[in-house]
């Protein structure tokens, strides 16, 4: 990560010019300098930092796509068997239903 530099001797010089001690302003300034080192980033940093969770995002995002469409294709057929089968199943059950269906794939008795 890319640290932000703080001028510890100017503040200090800035501080003692409007009436600080020496003390007291060495004081401020390594503080300031503590919670900068500590604290605050760059923007550099955050920009890195969205990349990556842009990524995550992004691979998280085309994982669930495949998963769904796994499940979907899973359903969809599913589905088609139990028509199949509901169809085999009316067309066993009913007689005239079987000599259409005779009639329509060229089956006959």
């Amino acid at each position: 990560m890319t640290t932000i530099t703080f001028d510890t001797y100017t503040y200090v010089k800035k501080l003692k010019a409007v009436g600080f001690t020496e003390e007291q302003a060495e004081v401020q300034a390594k503080t300031i300098a503590e919670l900068s080192d500590e604290r605050l980033v760059t923007r550099e940093y955050l920009d890195m930092r969205l990349k990556e969770l842009e990524f995550r995002f992004e691979s998280k995002i085309d994982k669930i796509k495949t998963e769904l469409t796994s499940e979907i294709k899973a359903s969809n057929a599913q589905s088609r068997l139990y028509f199949v089968i509901l169809l085999c199943v009316i067309i066993v059950s009913n007689p005239k239903a079987l000599e259409l269906a005779a009639k329509i794939f060229g089956i006959v008795k």
